[in-house]
């Protein structure tokens, strides 16, 4: 009897095993992941007929198996609304380009962007969510948002906080 109960949890275990194998296997040709980035910088708006936008940070970026990369962007851009800045409340038509590189820290060869962040309607100062399309081709690649002016100071400090993800 003890001898039928043993050779039961082998075949178990070895059904288990067969299980897991494929499993494990169907993992590795999976849909790769996102990049998930946080970074620090700064946020500046000019005001004018049409608002003038630029954008600079510094973080890092993880999320897709490939370890951490170093992150780096500088971008430019215009919106016809700085939201509560200009007391229209939403800021339209928002397109900042930003120009920046993703550095694996395990071989530090840079890897090259050019994205367009744009909204439609969008907030600012505090929060402002904003959708990443591919430079130029406009398409979708990714979302995020950035933070700043604190207690939503439009003449306060420009430090700002950005926080986004890249699809595969």
């Amino acid at each position: 009897m003890q001898k039928k109960a043993y050779v039961r949890r082998i075949l178990a275990a070895l059904a288990l095993t067969g299980l897991l194998v494929p499993a494990a296997a169907g993992s590795a040709s999976a849909a790769p992941l996102p990049i998930v980035c946080t970074a620090a910088g700064t946020v500046v708006v000019i005001q004018g007929n049409i608002d003038s936008w630029s954008v600079q940070g510094r973080g890092s970026c993880q999320g897709d198996l490939g370890g951490t990369y170093f992150l780096d962007f500088i971008g430019s851009g215009t919106s016809d609304t700085s939201g509560l800045c200009d007391e229209t409340l939403l800021v339209q038509n928002l397109n900042i380009n930003v120009l920046g590189s993703l550095t694996p820290a395990d071989t530090l060869i840079p890897k090259f962007f050019n994205h367009d962040w744009v909204a439609p309607l969008t907030t600012y100062p505090l929060a402002t969510p904003f959708l990443i399309q591919r430079g130029g081709s406009g398409d979708l690649v990714g979302a995020g948002n950035f933070f700043n002016h604190i207690f939503l100071q439009c003449n306060g400090p420009t430090v700002a906080q950005f926080t986004f993800v890249l699809l595969p």
